[in-house]
Order: structure tokens, then sequence, then C-alpha cells
């Protein structure tokens, strides 16, 4: 029985990254969204961004240049106030933290990106060492270069300049890595530390363990008023038996990012604290359009609609994943699913279509059409998955192929040099941003058969195609051009307590501590 609000949550591990810029998964991002808040959150329902530091905001009319208008009551944890320029150093200071921060990425949308970095680069390789041993002083780098497209116009207002226009940029800024630190002479060039730790969220850290990491609401927060949880902690357990054991228990109140095995998962399902929710993180075969006949839409449209995904996800993958006809989750969460889909389409299995599609393409029943050169990592489910695509292509199309299996480095090295037909690959998409999202499936900057270097879960899709026509960056381009077919989207899976409220899920597997609330005067029903 509840008797505060205190939310003990099991969340696949204790969280060790209390940096925004280096955060790469749960739970170090759920930890990272509880103490700092963006210019903008999630609405952990429908993923659309809501106000955060920024209380309101507004663009030109081609989405180029965004204006956001910060709320005068943002505090630091410390009581300062939270300016525009700290987003300013903050989003300067993880271009600069380069590899080690995950996700840089998502920021090379923004005016002079690129240029900073290489100016940052330069400024490196040209240093000597003393003037190396000095670059971590305040203001040194930002005497090199700054980031163009990124403007403090006074104190409670930031303009954003981008380089490609993009509607839902707001959505965008709700990630992690967003969001400001405290920039401070131990952090500019280095990971943030937990000891001391200054935070701009709903929650500020207090404590730091080998046992369990504990959050308290920050009282300097803005809207703390509106946050019930007085204190959150993060529980370590040590596998999905000992989580589970935890919950029955009564010792942890929610359980997320847990490995259960399918057959765990069977016996949860029939309880109502169990929860299945459709992950963004998507499995898809790459082209190489560079090769015929792959070079044809409508033969990569034929094979893309000769796939039996939904025999794949309940057999081949248990049911533990949800077939992905489409290429990304979070499009039909943003409304209407029956509207969505009528603008997008979806590649559901059409196996007539996909034979007429490969006549018309010079191939009628198959003949004369080349063994496909299938091309996957060495893993024994992603085999299954390979030779259940097969065997579609072979019923349906009378196409054979020739499944590659390699280790990790020998199939990247194949990636690189184009030495498949098709590849498997796998992304997690980081935002409900529809371009930024694409951009990660399929880099315009690819200039071989092989992914960028700076994004190895990107695409190894369409480099011809997308030099040619530009990058892709919707959903319904994305369908028409098909240089990659989505075969299934994974699936989070938690247990929580009919006690607590307001712990939503969503595709982007992020929920929000702040619109949690303990019911303490909840009761269990007579005979449980």
């Amino acid at each position: 029985m509840p008797r505060d609000q205190r939310f003990r949550w099991s969340d696949g591990g204790l969280p060790q990254v209390f940096d925004p810029a280096l955060a790469a998964a749960p739970p170090d991002t759920d930890a990272v969204r509880a103490l700092f808040e963006g210019l903008t959150e999630y609405d952990p329902r429908t993923l659309k961004p809501v106000p955060g530091v920024a209380e309101r905001w507004e663009s030109t009319e081609d989405n180029r240049i965004w204006t956001f208008y910060l709320r005068d009551n943002a505090r630091w944890s410390t009581g300062e106030a939270v300016t525009a320029a700290d987003f300013v150093r903050s989003w300067e200071r993880t271009l600069r933290l380069g590899d080690l921060a995950p996700h840089t990425d998502l920021l090379n949308n923004i005016v002079g990106t690129r240029a900073y970095v290489l100016s940052v680069r330069s400024a490196r390789a040209a240093a000597t060492p003393a003037t190396a041993n000095r670059e971590s002083e305040p203001g040194n780098h930002r005497a090199e270069a700054r980031l163009a497209g990124v403007q403090e116009m006074n104190p409670r207002v930031l303009q954003v300049k981008l380089q490609r226009p993009n509607s839902n940029f707001p959505a965008l800024v709700a990630h992690p890595v967003f969001r400001p630190v405290k920039v401070t002479d131990q952090n500019e060039n280095a990971k943030v530390s937990p000891v001391n730790l200054i935070s701009n969220g709903a929650f500020h850290l207090v404590e730091h363990k080998n046992d369990s990491v504990q959050l308290q609401r920050d009282e300097n927060y803005w809207a703390r008023e509106d946050v019930s949880l007085q204190r959150v902690e993060f529980v370590k357990t040590d596998d999905a038996e000992s989580a589970l054991a935890a919950y029955v228990a009564g010792n942890v109140d929610a359980v997320t990012n847990t490995p259960f095995e399918p057959l765990a998962l069977k016996l949860l399902a029939p309880y109502a604290d169990y929860r299945r929710t459709t992950y963004a993180a998507l499995t898809y075969y790459s082209f190489n359009t560079a090769r015929a006949p792959f070079n044809d839409v409508r033969v990569r449209e034929a094979l893309a609609i000769a796939i039996d995904r939904e025999r794949i996800s309940a057999d081949e993958m248990g049911g533990a994943t949800e077939p992905a006809n489409t290429f990304l989750p979070m499009v039909h969460e943003a409304g209407n699913s029956e509207t969505i889909i009528a603008k997008v389409g979806t590649l559901n299995k059409d196996q007539a279509r996909a034979r007429q599609l490969l006549a018309d393409a010079g191939y009628p029943e198959g003949k004369g059409f080349p063994v496909i050169r299938l091309l996957i990592n060495r893993n024994e489910q992603q085999r299954q998955v390979a030779q259940a695509v097969a065997t579609s292509w072979r019923s349906t199309l009378k196409i054979e192929t020739e499944i590659i299996s390699k280790p990790w480095d020998e199939y990247e090295a194949a990636i690189r040099t184009g030495e498949y037909d098709l590849a498997r690959r796998g992304a997690v998409l980081q935002s409900s941003d529809e371009t930024s999202n694409l951009s990660i499936l399929f880099p315009a900057e690819e200039k071989s058969a092989g992914p960028a270097v700076s994004n190895p879960q990107g695409s190894a899709s369409g480099a011809a195609e997308n030099a040619a026509l530009g990058p892709i960056e919707t959903e319904a381009e994305a369908l028409r051009r098909l240089v990659a077919i989505p075969i299934y989207f994974a699936s989070s899976f938690s247990l929580v307590k009919p006690y607590v409220n307001g712990f939503d899920s969503n595709v982007l597997d992020a929920p929000s501590l702040k619109t949690v609330k303990i019911d303490t005067k909840w009761q269990p029903a007579k005979g449980n």
C-alpha cells in the first residue's frame, strides 16, 4: 500500500550518465529527462511538443528560422536564471564533444554546424602543447568559432536558423541532446559529473550509490506545484528474474527495459499491470540501388509487398515485435490512423500486385531475375528472419536468395564496399520529428553504397538515388522511393502498479516523471 509520493523504478539498471550530451539510452536518458528540461518537452501520450523552458515559439513562413521565448521563472537548481546563452553554450559544447556524444547528428540541420565542428578540429590540430593544456579554459573555443545558426537575441530569446525547412523542429529539440547544462570550467570539454550536479528540470540528484540513484523534486523548478512526486528512486535489479521478484514483493512500483524471456511475456500478458508498446526501433532491409535490377522502383516495391511481415513477427520473432508496414511508427501516433494511412500508404502484403510489378519490370514469374544477395550480420534470429523473407520471395515471385551471414566487422566492411543487393539494418529513432528520423534511416550525405561514418546505424541504401533526387524528408516520399524495406518494429514491455497514475508509455519509450502521481488511497480489490 503506497503511503507517499515516492516512485521506485527498476529501469533495466541504474543511470550512470547524467549528461544530456552523452546519454544514449535508458536508464540514462530517463534520468536526464527528469533532471534537465529543454526548450520543449514531449507530451508523453501524444509525443507532441509542449512548452518547457520556452513558454512559446514561432517560425518564419518557410520554417527555417525558429524563435523561442524563454519563461522568466526558468531556474537552475541553484536558483540562477536559465538563459538563452545557456542553450548556445550547451549546444556548442555538445558539438565539441564530437564522437563522445552519441546523438550530435540531430544538430546537423542547424546552420553552421559543420563549419563549427571543422573550426574546432582545426584549432585543436594546430594547438601547441601549451595552448592545448588551456583548451578547457572558458572562452578559448568561442574565440575560435561560434555556432552561427544559434543566436542569443537577449537573455530570454533564442533564435535558431536551419539549413533545410523543418515544420516540426520544436519536437526535435525535446530530445535530451538539446537540453542545457550549466557549462563550467570542469565540464566544457568533459562529462558532467554527478557530484554537485546542477540541473534545471523538475528533479535534482540527491543520491548516487552503487545500488540506487535518488532524485528529489526541485523547489526552484518553475512548475514545481504541478509535479506530484517528491522523490524518485532508480532501484538496482540484476536481471529479469530479480526485477520481477522485486515487483511482486512490492519493492518497486514499475519495471521497464528488462529483457524478459518470451515465455515470461506470455505468462505476464493476461495481467492488468502488464503493458506492451510498439518501440521506435526499426529492423529494415536496405537496397543497393547502384545495382540493377534494384535501381528499378517496381522491383523494389514487388519485393517489399511480397513479404509476410505478420508471420515473421508472430513466428520468427515469437510475437515480440510489430510488423512494420511503414518506416515510422510515430506517424500513426500523431493523429487519426486511417487518415494517415490514406495519405502516406503502407506496404501491406499484396502477392498479386507484387507479381504484376515484377512482370512489368521485365521478369514475369521471376524469369531472368538474378539471385538476390541478402547480407545480414551473424545472428541466429536474423538468419531465421532472412530465411522467412527469402521464402516469401520464392513462393510469391519465384526468386531465389543467397543469405550472406558475416561477423560484424566483415558485415560493416561489405556494406561500405557495396558487396550486397540488400542488407539488414537497424535503427533506433530518436524523436517524433519526421525529418530527423528519416535522415537517420536515409542519410543524405552518403557518397557511396555504405552509410556515413558518423552514423553507423544509418541506412546503407539509396546512395545513388539520394544523390540524384535529394534527401528523403517525408514518410510518403520514403514509401514512394522505397530505397529500403521496413520489416518490423521492436516492442517495449513494462509492469506498472495500479496505484501509479500518469506513467504513460509511447513509441519513444520516454515516460515523463512530471506527470506521475501515486494514489496513496488506493486499495486492492477484494479477493486479491
